[in-house]
């Protein structure tokens, strides 16, 4: 709770070194991808629903856009909500730069409508009248019923806002009360951070990005009620600086400031459907296949493709109206068995158990299967990959794990593995802290080459001796070379817990014709090097939050997890070089025996068979004491506690009451909704 805190309130600024003074960035605004809810034409809200396949192509959309014209950012905010956060990494990674530091703060959340969440839009429509159904939703100041405090989707149940103020979070809102929650973010941090010269990505709603439209354009209570924000298509303000304040660019629309990153046309037929979608009429649209192209091509060639579909969106046929009496999500959850799995929480007496850590090597790459040296190499996942990834979350929510926080490297391949784990868990609005010192080791000239390769022309002995040894280190590459990790931007920009290289500064200086301080990055590293930058950030900043009662994922790669449990079990170095670390799979540390367990997942052979620890792999699974232990953590186990339809009845009540004080509140009573025969339908 401190940590997100702490993330929430400062502005990105103080972790980023580059700045420009006098000249304020960029903002680019941009409205999440279509949802399920939004196909399906529900009342959303703070109902935590993620993307529709659509909704990722948006996306992926919309970060071609941003490729085309030549747009990086510096920092990003979202809210915490599955559909703006999914679309924050679909869109980072579309770009390439899974690395930027993101905020997810509440305050960005869409409006909340209250008792009107997961209730059919047509249907209510249709009851009410369109007009009026129109009303509810765009009016200014006009609030919806409240949503009861137990209901099924009431955002007092969610931890994801323990660390929130009750009197805070809202049971129902009128979009000003939506835009006055957003307008102190904008003055405490996104402001600042254009202030200081970085550009900014916020991804968020279409409420929430009205409210940071109003503020920055002046614009009166009654015209922001016709402003439309897209899905998918980035809106970007550009400033000037006078006075020490931020002074907007005036655009060519009369209302807004900024420019929508597409082709008028497409523009137009983007607001159409917006504004279809608002009457309760929707158009689907079918996405061209990608070229198999170099990264950039590829994503511009792709735009270019959509750009041809969309521009036909205009003259498509409207979807058939789905079933009101299948949209209404809320009924349908109460037919849903309710099951929860968690850790026992200690009984009365007993001490308290010790935090959770949980430790996985990214899931497998293409230069993995290729058998290459990667290092600080940027690989993305392979499909496999990201299927071990996403398995590996199903198996942590299988035995009801928990977590607070996030570490994890630079690295995509770490921290794509970090998001896939974190969505079967529900809990992609968790706090994902990026640090260099969690990366591979740094291979030196070594990056990219064949492992075989260098074994033939090198022997066996040097092979091993750079790829195995402790204090060896590999040949070092060139500060030329594009592998150097100087001359990758999120190293320059975001390292500054570094020393300055002297050789390096006065080489950039010249070369560049100003002066330049060079960070003192690594050209090459022994696992003893790794271990070195691994094993203090553990004992400064992981160790620290597991003090906290923090339960802890580290995602990272195998040489950073070899010093990582090193550190944890003792193990002696002239040990560490004998156990290898499979990808995908999430150890959990027991800190009482001082060794590592792993997760059961109902297969057999079992886990601690299945899978290559290497020779040392005993070093990891063998207690402190010496004494004997099941290396695994079954399904049975007697801390796993199963709880089926604990408080069904409450929930029934709470839903119920729900749908009540809408057709109470708009004089539709009894059409709404059917009721449930009896409890059990929970």
């Amino acid at each position: 709770m401190l940590l997100r805190r702490a993330l929430q309130r400062r502005p990105i600024t103080t972790s980023l070194k580059r700045a420009q003074p006098g000249k304020p960035g960029t903002l680019i605004l941009l409205r999440h991808g279509e949802s399920t809810w939004n196909a399906g034409k529900l009342f959303t809200g703070w109902v935590d629903v993620d993307l529709s396949a659509r909704g990722r192509r948006e996306m992926e959309h919309a970060a071609q856009l941003m490729l085309e014209r030549g747009y990086k950012v510096d920092a990003v905010y979202t809210s915490v909500l599955k559909r703006a956060v999914t679309s924050t990494m679909v869109l980072l990674a579309e770009l390439r730069q899974t690395y930027r530091p993101v905020v997810k703060d509440w305050r960005l959340n869409e409006r909340h409508y209250g008792a009107l969440q997961g209730l059919s839009k047509a249907r209510l429509a249709k009851e009410l009248g369109g007009d009026k159904a129109t009303r509810i939703r765009a009016s200014f100041d006009d609030r919806p019923p409240e949503m009861p405090a137990d209901h099924t989707l009431s955002p007092l149940r969610e931890r994801k806002y323990d660390g929130v103020e009750r009197a805070r979070i809202p049971l129902a809102e009128s979009l000003r009360d939506c835009l006055e929650r957003v307008r102190p973010l904008w003055h405490e941090n996104i402001r600042k951070d254009l202030l200081a010269g970085h550009d900014v990505l916020v991804v968020a709603h279409g409420n929430s990005l009205r409210g940071l439209v109003k503020e920055i354009d002046g614009i009166d209570d009654s015209t922001i009620e016709r402003v439309a924000v897209p899905n998918g298509i980035p809106l970007v303000y550009r400033f000037e600086q006078v006075n020490n304040d931020l002074q907007v660019v005036k655009g060519e629309s009369d209302i807004i400031s900024g420019e929508f990153l597409e082709e008028r046309g497409l523009l137009r037929t983007a607001l159409a459907r917006e504004e279809k979608r608002r009457s309760g009429e929707e158009e689907e649209a079918q996405v061209a296949g990608e070229a198999e192209l170099t990264p950039l091509e590829r994503s511009l060639a792709t735009l270019e493709s959509r750009r041809r579909v969309f521009a036909d969106l205009a003259g498509s046929e409207d979807e058939p109206e789905p079933s009101p009496g299948k949209a209404d999500a809320v009924l349908a959850s109460r037919r849903k068995r309710r099951h929860r799995r968690h850790l026992r929480k200690a009984l009365p007496g007993e001490p308290a158990p010790p935090p959770l850590l949980v430790i996985i090597r990214h899931g497998k790459t293409t230069h993995n299967k290729l058998g290459l040296f990667t290092g600080w190499e940027d690989a993305p996942l392979a499909p496999e990959g990201r299927r071990e990834a996403s398995e590996a979350g199903a198996l942590m929510a299988a035995h009801g794990i928990k977590l607070d926080v996030v570490y994890t490297s630079w690295l995509s391949r770490a921290i794509e593995t970090a998001w896939l784990a974190l969505a079967p868990l529900d809990m992609v609005w968790l706090p994902i802290v990026k640090t260099w010192r969690l990366n591979e080791r740094m291979y030196g000239a070594l990056t990219g080459l064949s492992k075989k390769m260098i074994q033939q022309e090198y022997g066996d002995a040097q092979f091993r001796k750079w790829r195995r040894g402790y204090a060896e280190r590999p040949p070092a590459v060139s500060p030329f070379s594009p592998h150097y990790p100087g001359n990758d931007e999120r190293y320059t920009t975001y390292a500054h817990d570094l020393p300055v290289s002297l050789l390096q500064s006065a080489i950039r200086s010249i070369a560049h014709g100003r002066i330049e301080e060079h960070p003192a990055l690594p050209r090459a590293e022994s696992l003893k090097d790794c271990m070195e930058r691994v094993t203090p950030y553990y004992v400064d900043t992981i160790q620290k939050a597991l003090d906290a009662r923090k339960n802890v994922l580290v995602a990272s790669s195998e040489n950073a997890i070899r010093g990582l449990l090193m550190h944890l079990c003792e193990i002696p170095e002239d040990r560490v070089p004998e156990i290898e670390i499979p990808t995908g799979i999430p150890m959990l540390f027991d800190f009482e025996r001082r060794c590592v367990r792993l997760l059961d997942d109902g297969q057999s052979p079992a886990p601690r068979e299945r899978y290559n620890f290497g020779t040392g792999g005993d070093l990891l699974f063998t207690p402190a004491d010496g004494g004997d232990m099941d290396p695994h953590v079954r399904l049975d186990d007697e801390f796993i506690v199963d709880e089926v339809g604990e408080e069904c009845d409450k929930e029934i009540e709470a839903d119920l009451e729900a749908v009540q004080r809408v057709e109470q509140f708009y004089g539709v009573r009894g059409h709404l909704a059917a009721r449930p025969s009896s409890p059990s339908d929970c």
